[in-house]
């Protein structure tokens, strides 16, 4: 009778827990559900790492299922895929210019932010940001989505809006309002946050500035990526187009990895 190989029984256990759980885990629930202790479940979870079989999340540093394993069951993310790819083009974009960038999707039903460098900003900006659904009309990573979708995708969403109730819906039923914004987001190449829309609850009491720019891949918009920034931090005017053109490359940096690995 052959013998087992225990270090790959091992990791295919902590592949197993991470497929069943269907969604991120944490070390202390791998540690729970195959009773192997932290150490070497640390050793496993850095090897899968290393073979990009698994993801750790920058803004929550729990573990995923990559987007390659999608054959080994229905729980592997598509989000979970954009935010791993994103990551290293976010990471190197915060260490060049110090402040966080968030990436969002349409979900069907909103914006939806999936990955931060927040916690990897050296600035007290709020951090628990993933999941959390900026405004469609209102916020910049809403207005860059809208700006460069197709038509019948922006009337679609423009009708749910309208039907959804509330402020968004009421922007929704100004033809004027909607127009306009979308005029000047195709313009400058990059969406501004409405004046009206106020920051993020934050650890401080400063206001922040964002701009957002699409990821379109083959035509079609996929998400939006953005910056934080404290207003206070600059004076100059100019600072908008002085990080739309560090967005702009990073969002053509992600274009391309998307394309590469089909995430469209």
């Amino acid at each position: 009778m052959n013998k087992k190989i225990r270090a790959l029984s091992r990791g295919l256990s902590i592949v197993s827990a991470m497929n069943d759980f269907n969604g991120p885990v944490s070390l202390n629930y791998l540690h729970q559900v195959t009773e192997l202790d932290r150490a070497t479940i640390l050793r496993i979870l850095a090897t899968l790492e290393s073979e990009e079989w698994v993801y750790r999340g920058m803004s929550d540093n729990l573990y995923r299922l990559t987007y390659k394993l999608h054959e080994l069951g229905e729980h592997v993310s598509f989000y979970n895929a954009i935010a791993q790819v994103s990551a290293p083009v976010m990471d190197a974009l915060q260490k060049e210019l110090h402040w966080p960038s968030d990436i969002s999707v349409y979900d069907g039903d909103g914006m939806s932010i999936i990955e931060t460098s927040r916690k990897r900003s050296p600035f007290v900006i709020n951090r628990e940001v993933v999941g959390f659904k900026p405004s469609m009309l209102r916020s910049a990573m809403g207005r860059a989505f809208l700006a460069y979708c197709d038509e019948r995708t922006l009337n679609k969403i423009l009708k749910r809006l309208k039907e959804k109730g509330g402020e968004d819906a009421e922007l929704a039923n100004n033809h004027r309002y909607v127009t306009d914004m979308l005029d000047a987001v195709r313009l400058r190449g990059y969406a501004t946050r409405d004046p009206s829309e106020s920051s993020l609850p934050s650890e401080t009491e400063e206001e922040f500035n964002a701009i957002a720019v699409p990821i379109i891949v083959m035509g079609d918009v996929q998400a939006s990526l953005n910056i934080v920034w404290m207003k206070t931090a600059y004076k100059d005017m100019a600072i908008d187009d002085f990080f739309y053109e560090k967005l702009k490359l990073a969002s053509s940096q992600l274009s391309i990895i998307f394309q590469e690995n089909k995430i469209y």
